[in-house]
């Protein structure tokens, strides 16, 4: 009976320790970000999708709990999607639609230069 509840927590403990190196690596806090013709989405761990790949991006913003969140959808040319929601990279106990929205616009300058389409639904 005790070998099983050690197992599970070591297995436990091994999950969080993954999970601890994974946040103690990223270098940036961003909700996402463009460098060196790669966007960069940061969640457990940090997606890396080449802007040649994109076809286009949707972002949509939402209420939920009583603050405000956010959804970008990558939509890539081999038919693949990703999503992933994010907040704002402020600390911040509420978030308003406007601080979603603010990191939105900190995106969209660069995929103009680079021709990728978007649409930011509200």
């Amino acid at each position: 009976m005790y070998t099983s509840m050690i197992f599970i927590m070591i297995i436990i403990m091994f999950i969080m320790l993954v999970v601890t190196i994974s946040l103690l690596k990223r270098k940036n806090w961003k909700c996402f970000y463009i460098e060196d013709e790669i966007l960069y989405i940061p969640s457990l761990f940090v997606v890396k999708i080449p802007l040649s790949d994109i076809r286009n991006i949707e972002f949509k913003t939402f209420r939920s709990r009583g603050s405000y969140s956010g959804k970008i959808i990558v939509n890539l040319k081999n038919a693949k999607v990703i999503k992933r929601y994010f907040q704002t990279s402020q600390v911040a106990f509420f978030v308003s639609e406007q601080m979603v929205l603010a990191e939105i616009e900190k995106l969209t300058p660069i995929l103009k230069k680079y021709y990728i389409p978007y649409t930011i639904n509200k």
